[in-house]
This record gives C-alpha cells, structure tokens and sequence, in this order.
C-alpha cells in the first residue's frame, strides 16, 4: 500500500467513513432499483437499510485500531487504479481515502489448511464494519459486516460457503464469479452479486488484482469453508 499509518485524527476517519458509507449506500440502492432478480432485489434493499443505520462514531477499541498488513496489500494501489476508471469510482475513491486504516486478515480455516502453495501469498480481507468479537475494524455494528476483499492478479478463491447471506460489490473488472452450478461469468465494476445462505460460490481474479467490496448479514461468526467441488 502506498500509504502504511493510520488517521491519528478520530473525526477524520468518521468524516471518511461516512463518505464510504454514502458511496455504498448509493452503489447499494441503485444496483438494487435495476436488479431483475427478486432474491438479489430482496438482498440489496436489506443491506442498504442495514447500512444506512451504521454509526459511524461507533469506533472500535476507541478508535484505535492495530494495522496489519498482508503480502496481498502489494496489490492494493494497482486495483484501487483499476476501479477509478470505472461505473465503481465513487465507491473506490471513498475506499483509497480509508485505506491507511484498514487492518488486513486472513479466513483461519484457509491459513490452517491453504487450498493451495500459494493462495496466501495473494489473498487477504479488512473489515470496515462488523461485530466486536470479530477481526478489528473502524466501526461496530452486530447486525453487518462490511469490507473489501482483495486478491492478487491469476489467483483463486475457489469453492466455499457460509451460513451468512452475502453481497459482492464488484470495483475491478477482468473478475469471473461461478455461484451454485455455474458457469464462470465475468462481471463488470459496479455489478452487485448476491449469494444465498450455504450457496457454493468462488472467485478468480484476471490478469489484474481483483478488488470487490462484500456485505454479510445473518450469522457472522462462522467463517467461510472451502467446499469439494
């Protein structure tokens, strides 16, 4: 990442969380206004309600939040630059601001057994908002969980599920999504892509980074598991 300290200043990151938050509100309600699916319909105006009702002053630990980083953070600033130029540049902008404080993790299930040598070089996770007794964010809120997902160019994050119902918000393009039986489908920037409670899903990223934007809600303690194809 190009930038590596976190905004000492509390009413700074508020100010940038809220513009986050605006952009995904924004991203949320129109995906959701031209979805022709009901379920993917459903999901959006629910996740837009949730996210609506944030708290942005809701700090974590008062505001001080450990900043880690992951092999995977060296494909930050390229995939930032990819979603700039896209239908995803209000949302990427707001993230690139957030980005010095943003503390990167890693699913426990996949470090304690790798789907491959080397899926841990280029994958990596940073909640924005999510519950008190999950990895560290900026914001607490029981009900949601929001962050970003990032993967390194050629990776990927094959089959898995979780009892949570989740959004994709995608910012790069050159990503393919496969969900339930398939097939693999290249999404654009700014596609929002919803997957039902227990729904086999994976991602792969292209010749370049893979950055998208997730929303879980229901049961967000059980992490993801990797599902036999």
């Amino acid at each position: 990442m190009g930038q590596s300290i976190a905004h000492s200043d509390p009413s700074e990151r508020r100010a940038l969380l809220r513009r986050f938050l605006g952009a995904l509100l924004d991203a949320l309600v129109s995906a959701g206004s031209s979805s022709q699916d009901p379920g993917t319909a459903a999901a959006l105006d629910g996740f837009a309600r949730l996210t609506r009702s944030i708290d942005p002053t809701s700090d974590w630990a008062d505001g001080q939040v450990s900043i880690a980083h992951l092999p995977v953070c060296r494909f930050w600033d390229g995939a930032l630059e990819a979603g700039t130029y896209s239908a995803a540049e209000p949302l990427s902008s707001a993230l690139r601001a957030l980005g010095p404080s943003l503390s990167w993790t890693q699913n426990p299930n996949y470090r304690r057994q790798p789907p491959s040598p080397t899926f841990l070089e280029s994958y990596g996770y940073a909640v924005i908002a999510g519950p008190a007794d999950g990895p560290p964010g900026l914001v607490v809120d029981a009900r949601l969980a929001v962050g970003v997902l990032l993967l390194g160019p050629g990776s990927l994050y094959p089959l898995h599920e979780h009892p949570a119902v989740e959004i994709y918000f995608t910012l790069t393009s050159e990503g393919e999504w496969w969900k339930g039986a398939g097939p693999w489908r290249r999404e654009a920037p700014a596609t929002a892509i919803y997957h039902a409670p227990h729904v086999p899903h994976a991602t792969r990223a292209g010749s370049t980074p893979l950055l998208a934007v997730y929303l879980w809600s229901g049961d967000l303690r059980t992490h993801a598991e990797l599902t036999p194809r």
